[in-house]
């Protein structure tokens, strides 16, 4: 998506990000461990430090409640100043074992003694629902013989909010769909040669500009948005893209600025986009 900005393609509905609601986060990689709502649909509870199921201060349906909903729940505890957690404690310990082996095997690793012992969590950005904007082939639209298949094209099919597990179906019929159409039209590809230009891929100062990127996004343009913040946002990535960043800092910042754009173009709530008046 920071490369489309780069070249004046157009992308849509860049305001809709997903989040997860239970993502373990006492994890030294730059991937969170994601924890399914199968859990939570199994027995699984989300508790404070004092084991309080809170969630129902928030929505009578508690853990089933949709997962925006226990999202933004998580997000405005988190910010009373609580610790939140997954509790397995309603699980026998051979049926969680054989019901969810790799996050059993995962956490076993990581020192946890599940089910008997929770572990942390927080909501976490789990999808893009925006991206390049495609037709109904998967082409990209008011360019030839250009094609954009899954998370980075907007094709739609999920509206302002994905339903779970349908990412994976929409890749496939839209790859399937890109390749169809570009067989038949293989004999007008003619492909060009293109100058290179090198330029620095990352450079010293990215650290800290990518960290107050992540910050600012997470904070200003997160679960929950207000415009002033959404507005302080936009000033914070037009500072950022004046500073000497590499190239790869300033594809992430592209992206952002188009999420930071269409969220303020949108001022009401709809869908992931949730934002406070």
């Amino acid at each position: 998506q920071g490369i489309a900005v780069e070249k004046g393609i157009e992308l849509k509905d860049m305001e809709f990000t997903q989040f997860h609601p239970t993502v373990f986060i006492k994890s030294k990689k730059a991937r969170k461990l994601l924890l399914t709502e199968a859990l939570r649909g199994e027995g699984a509870t989300v508790v404070d430090e004092n084991e309080k199921r809170f969630l129902f201060d928030y929505d009578e349906r508690g853990e089933l409640a949709p997962r925006d909903i226990v999202s933004r729940a998580i997000y405005r505890y988190k910010q009373l100043g609580h610790q939140v957690y997954l509790s397995f404690e309603n699980f026998d310990e051979n049926f969680f074992r054989l019901r969810f082996p790799t996050i059993y095997k995962n956490f076993r690793e990581l020192g946890f003694d599940v089910p008997k012992e929770k572990v942390p969590i927080s909501p976490a950005f789990h999808f893009m629902m925006g991206g390049i904007k495609t037709n109904y082939y998967s082409k990209v639209i008011g360019f030839k013989n250009l094609y954009a298949v899954g998370e980075v094209a907007c094709t739609g099919v999920h509206g302002a909010n994905r339903l779970a597990s349908n990412s994976l179906l929409e890749a496939l019929v839209f790859s399937k769909r890109a390749v169809e159409d570009s067989l038949l039209n293989q004999d007008s590809i003619k492909p060009k040669e293109f100058k290179v230009n090198y330029f620095p891929l990352v450079k010293n100062i990215d650290k800290k500009m990518k960290n107050l990127l992540r910050k600012t996004m997470w904070d200003k343009v997160g679960i929950i948005r207000k415009r002033r913040d959404l507005l302080e946002a936009a000033q914070i990535l037009e500072d950022i893209g004046k500073k000497d960043i590499g190239r790869f800092l300033k594809l992430r910042l592209n992206s952002a600025k188009k999420i930071v754009e269409s969220a303020i173009k949108r001022e009401k709530s709809v869908g992931a986009h949730f934002i406070e008046e």
